[in-house]
């Protein structure tokens, strides 16, 4: 059964201090050095058989299968090839290659994407245009969701070896200066991005992540150390005492969630690299967050929103819908937790958390 991403949450006591709480069985003292792609193979392939997403017939995923609305949207994209490298799969890896294509057909000349907002959005009195930091933020998504896919592809000794996918391999090469145009997009916009995530970790961690792994693809320095700054940063505003991501000026279940699994996706990605860019004090603080994130959990898989800043009943929205605790960037935080650690009790939290929102 799908899961539901979005939920509203009842008020409940503060998680630290409730009976129900669930407690960790066992310290992380380190973590693994896996590649992403080795992270991959190890989630269970149930599970990522429900999270993939059927592309349209064009490519289009999430929002803009109704109708384009902008390359943002394409963010389910590793979701896909996540699929395809567990399963070995060509049929994966060209829809794949099918929503990469629909998403550069929208890209302009200067690097970035067209932006058409629905009617129904339109029609709305209180809607407002998109700044140009909005429109460079959700380019860096979209990086974001493209380098992953990439670096995955890199990592993959099937798809580095298989001789049937000749094709798809092909197909994604010849993109390359579509990406390094919109790579170089978002250099010139780093100073734009910079400032406008500066105090929202978890975006700060997608742009560190585009900019990184896109740079590692196309063998661009400049955008190599960005990634490194960006996410530098990101991982300078954390509750020592606490562990978690400071959102909003305080904690969020759902957006320390989102920084936790992106911030495990960058340790894979420096893991696996020949330079020693892994820095030992970011192991620790996602070992930190990912405690702090099951102390979140209540006994009956439920995230807690109690104390949230950003995403609880009346919090924020976005394009006019209250925004919902993001429940499957929990969930694979926790299995990348479990795998990373060799400690199933995180295998057990994700299980538990998956079968309160089925």
């Amino acid at each position: 059964m799908l899961l539901r991403f979005i939920c509203f949450l009842s008020f409940l006591p503060l998680y630290s201090c409730s009976p129900e709480s669930i407690q960790a069985d066992a310290e992380i003292e380190s973590l693994h050095t896996l590649s992403y792609a080795e992270l991959v193979q190890n989630l269970p392939k149930d599970w990522l058989e429900q999270i993939v997403e059927q592309p349209s017939s064009e490519g289009a995923l999430g929002r803009n299968k109704e109708a384009y609305f902008h390359v943002r949207f394409q963010l389910s994209m590793p979701r896909i090839m996540d699929y395809a490298i567990a399963f070995e799969s060509s049929r994966a890896l060209g829809e794949f290659v099918k929503s990469l294509g629909y998403a550069f057909s929208h890209q302009t000349e200067r690097g970035d994407f067209e932006f058409v907002a629905p009617q129904e959005l339109r029609n709305n009195p209180d809607y407002q245009a998109p700044s140009e930091g909005d429109l460079a933020s959700g380019t860096a998504f979209f990086a974001y969701a493209l380098g992953m896919s990439l670096q995955s592809l890199e990592n993959s000794a099937w798809y580095k070896g298989e001789n049937e996918i000749e094709e798809q391999r092909l197909a994604i090469s010849n993109y390359s200066s579509r990406i390094q145009r919109m790579l170089d997009y978002l250099k010139e916009n780093k100073d734009l991005l910079a400032s406008i995530d500066a105090h929202a970790p978890n975006r700060l961690l997608f742009d560190g992540i585009a900019f990184y792994s896109l740079g590692k693809y196309l063998n661009d320095q400049e955008a190599i150390q960005l990634g490194l700054e960006f996410t530098d940063t990101a991982f300078m505003q954390r509750d020592e005492a606490g562990g978690y991501f400071i959102e909003g000026g305080g904690w969020d279940s759902s957006y320390n969630g989102v920084a936790l699994k992106l911030g495990l996706e960058f340790y894979a990605l420096l893991a696996n690299s020949t330079e020693s860019y892994l820095s030992p004090k970011w192991e620790a603080a996602l070992i930190k967050a990912a405690n702090w994130q099951s102390s979140r959990i209540l006994a009956s898989g439920e995230i807690s929103s109690e104390g949230n800043t950003r995403v609880f009943p009346g919090g924020e929205s976005f394009l006019g819908k209250e925004k919902g605790i993001d429940v499957l960037k929990s969930l694979q935080a926790f299995y990348y937790i479990s795998i990373l650690s060799d400690n199933p009790y995180f295998t057990t939290l994700a299980e538990r958390i998956q079968n309160y929102y089925e």
